[in-house]
């Protein structure tokens, strides 16, 4: 949480005599703010909850959720928050599906496990012109997990085309190579007004 984004024991809740005082952040534009760290352990992100003041489709665009596994250079996601939750085109409405919801429209749980052997890096950043006054967040991950050979990383893409290019096909995502399994993909589609 924004008291405890270390996740240490007993750190959490100790701001202003135990009362809450620091449940959000601010991010304002071009910053980056570290939600979750982990250096030397293995563990598994469980489940990421966010909400956030401003629900504007801007706002959930200009967001940017990256996250890295054990030191990667590259991120394994790098997505804006709203693409990442299921809202593509920022309109928001409840929704439940295996590895993601909306109960009420008004905030975002991920489900997905996320496993790392070394560490692990969560981040946002806004890349809009607007600070984003609240963001509220949970991220809950074990350390210390025993993993197999096989458990696979997590990953997301995101993509834009707009307009689409007429008698080609769109891409919801490129050409993967390696071991893995396709999760699924949300898709938002705006019509043409001409």
């Amino acid at each position: 949480t924004p008291e405890n984004p270390r996740a240490r024991p007993g750190r959490g809740g100790r701001m202003h005599g135990g009362r809450k005082g620091s449940a959000a952040f601010f991010v304002r534009p071009g910053e980056t703010l570290v939600l979750a760290r982990e250096r030397g352990t293995s563990g598994v992100v469980r489940r990421i909850w966010m909400t956030l003041s401003d629900f504007r489709p801007a706002t959930l665009k200009s967001l940017k959720l990256e996250m890295r596994w054990d030191g990667a250079a590259q991120p394994a996601v790098s997505v804006s928050i709203g693409d990442f939750f299921g809202f593509p085109l920022g309109t928001l409405a409840p929704f439940e599906s295996a590895l993601f919801s909306s109960p009420e429209g008004r905030s975002f749980t991920c489900f997905a496990p996320m496993p790392f052997r070394t560490g692990m890096d969560i981040r946002v950043t806004n890349e809009g012109t607007e600070t984003c006054y609240q963001l509220y967040y949970e991220i809950d991950y074990t350390v210390g997990d025993r993993l197999e050979a096989d458990d696979r990383y997590f990953h997301a893409h995101q993509r834009a085309e707009n307009p689409t290019r007429l008698r080609e096909d769109y891409e919801i995502l490129p050409e993967v190579r390696g071991r893995g399994r396709f999760l699924g993909a949300f898709v938002g589609v705006t019509a043409d007004r001409d």
